[in-house]
């Protein structure tokens, strides 16, 4: 007989304070090798525009022609294989400090509903990171809609980021009675 994965047994699954910790340390290394990673290509604002505001294939065309040029773009491809792992280790992180914080604080079962977004987010993640590995691997795929699809993904991932991390800060003070 399987048991059913609910949102409160979301919670009860996730909520484990060594787990948190195991995978938090796993996810800041992550964090650090990509960044080092990243390095050559530049300034991280360079990352955030291809993450945010490359919405068709010529923006692409003409960065991954920039850093060839700069001698950088193995960089760039090192990156993504570094980012395979990554969505699980910030995935499996966020959704712990959630369960972690939701059930120290007494919040109610309503905000468990929050509980899949990180997960969701680091499947958009994988899903962004796939097709610009296509994009670099594959020319013939870089095409305006492909290009938009992974845009949708980024923005979405970030988005959702963006919700998970506003309800951690929301629930990380002790709530006063």
């Amino acid at each position: 007989m399987t048991v059913p994965l609910t949102l409160p047994r979301l919670r009860t699954l996730f909520n484990l304070p060594w787990l948190m910790l195991v995978v938090g340390i796993v996810f800041v290394i992550s964090q650090t090798a990509l960044a080092l990673t990243l390095v050559p290509l530049g300034e991280p604002e360079i990352l955030f525009r291809v993450q945010l505001l490359f919405t068709n294939a010529a923006d692409y065309q003409a960065q991954f022609s920039a850093w060839e040029a700069d001698g950088v773009l193995g960089a760039y491809q090192a990156h993504l294989i570094l980012d395979a792992l990554h969505p699980v280790w910030y995935a499996t992180f966020a959704t712990c400090v959630l369960a972690v914080l939701f059930s120290r604080r007494g919040a109610s079962a309503a905000w468990d509903r929050l509980l899949p977004l990180p997960m969701l987010s680091g499947l958009l993640d994988v899903l962004e990171n796939g097709m610009q590995a296509m994009f670099l691997n594959h020319p013939a795929a870089l095409t305006d809609g492909l290009v938009f699809m992974s845009w949708l993904c980024s923005v979405g991932k970030w988005g959702l980021v963006l919700v998970y991390v506003v309800a951690a800060l929301y629930w990380m003070p002790p709530r006063r009675h």
